[in-house]
């Protein structure tokens, strides 16, 4: 048998998997799934874990939450807390893999920036096959990333505004250009004491080899791309909000500051912010733009 149908089967396998779940389980016995599929001369993976009490007939929203530099689809589910919303709220969630560990989110990172590898064809592949799973909202379709993860949402989201209806990046800055006629909605979430990818930018990063922009710039960026004039911050308990206004119709940019925070998607155990809902709670009011 040749790779290609090995391939093949295993997406089959998987797809009947998810689509047993039974429509009235209980909250926390959502299904998993591992799937795997060629891309770009390689195989590449990506987990699905859809809600438990959603009838496989209901479309839904998806997020796709991508991890950091070096991990993994399992370190990003435990970090994240998005599962368990997903039981709530009744969305479908997708971890996928980025290559050899990494996302070429632009200037940065790993083996899929040094080989230039088209991580937003691929994600945009992965939307296709979750289709073939379970019926999508196509209008409610997600990025979430942490870290490099969250670069690369930045970037999808800015070069396929016409498939992702919003991104959330924690500790994640705009390592691409974000340029086009077509506004976006994003939302940084970034700690003010992390020293891995600063919040206030870095000429030279030695362990990424890249300059890294800042959060405020990033956000700032996003925001011209979506064509806002001005911008306000007030303060919540932990951390700082910057709204920008004056945007084009229905878009919405924002960047929230944690002082407290490092490099690390927050908590509420210790850091007293719940990135989790904060990344819903945006994600949920924003819909495909056009």
């Amino acid at each position: 048998m040749t790779q290609p149908r090995r391939v093949l089967a295993l997406l089959v396998v998987a797809a009947l998997a998810v689509l047993a779940a039974p429509a009235g389980a209980a909250p926390g016995a959502g299904v998993s799934a591992t799937i795997a599929t060629p891309y770009g001369g390689q195989v590449r993976t990506f987990n699905v874990y859809v809600a438990p009490r959603v009838p496989a007939q209901v479309p839904v929203p998806v997020i796709f939450v991508l991890h950091g530099l070096y991990l993994d689809p399992a370190s990003a589910e435990a970090s994240a807390g998005l599962d368990a919303i997903a039981d709530s709220q009744d969305v479908a969630l997708v971890y996928p893999s980025g290559f050899q560990g990494s996302w070429n989110a632009g200037t940065c990172c790993g083996d899929s920036h040094a080989t230039n590898t088209d991580d937003v064809g691929f994600l945009v592949h992965v939307l296709g096959l979750v289709r073939q799973i379970r019926p999508i909202d196509l209008d409610r379709v997600y990025l979430a990333g942490f870290s490099n993860g969250g670069m690369m949402a930045l970037k999808a989201v800015c070069q396929r505004p016409d498939v992702f209806a919003a991104a959330v990046s924690v500790a994640g800055s705009l390592q691409a250009p974000c340029t086009g006629r077509r506004p976006v909605n994003a939302m940084i979430i970034h700690g003010m004491r992390d020293t891995t990818v600063p919040y206030g930018g870095q000429r030279y990063s030695t362990f990424l080899g890249v300059p890294l922009t800042s959060a405020p710039v990033s956000a700032a960026r996003l925001a011209a791309r979506s064509s806002c004039t001005v911008n306000r911050v007030t303060a919540a308990k932990r951390y700082l909000r910057r709204d920008y206004a004056g945007c084009a119709e229905r878009t919405d940019v924002q960047l929230l500051s944690v002082p407290a925070m490092g490099h690390r998607w927050p908590n509420a155990q210790h850091d007293g912010v719940d990135g989790g809902a904060l990344t819903w709670t945006f994600l949920r009011a924003q819909y495909r733009l056009g």
